[in-house]
């Protein structure tokens, strides 16, 4: 443990043909450090058939997802539940438990417009109408 760092926990395997390298702080990713060899990343994903078995069954997300990806959404998901458990018992929602309402879905929605009608008009600046 080091003051100032926030885990930064990192191991690495060395051998007689090579080594693996793994970092905490960039977990989704292991370096194969073969003898001789260019060195080779390894990203988790469900979609890298050169994976194992053994770590395909671990996969949750496609490769460019972190593994928090899924716990990002299963907040906004108990959130939710909390707010319309809470409603359905005569009591107001925590609101520290946020979640996106519809009005931030429409804004999203109209920013992607914005988007659309900006690349169709030459990348040009465009007012987002919401």
């Amino acid at each position: 443990m080091s003051a100032g760092e926030e885990n930064a926990i990192t191991v690495k395997v060395y051998g007689t043909k090579g080594g693996v390298e793994w970092c905490q702080e960039d977990e989704n990713t292991l370096l194969v450090k073969r003898h001789g060899a260019p060195n080779q990343i390894y990203r988790t994903g469900v979609d890298n058939s050169y994976l194992s078995e053994a770590a395909l069954v671990h996969a949750r997300v496609p490769s460019g997802h972190p593994e928090g990806y899924l716990e990002a959404f299963a907040n906004i998901y108990r959130n939710f539940a909390m707010a319309v458990k809470a409603h359905a018992n005569g009591h107001s929602h925590d609101k520290r438990y946020d979640y996106p309402s519809i009005e931030d879905g429409v804004h999203g929605m109209a920013l992607v417009d914005a988007m659309v009608a900006s690349t169709e008009s030459g990348n040009t600046w465009v007012r987002v109408s919401h």
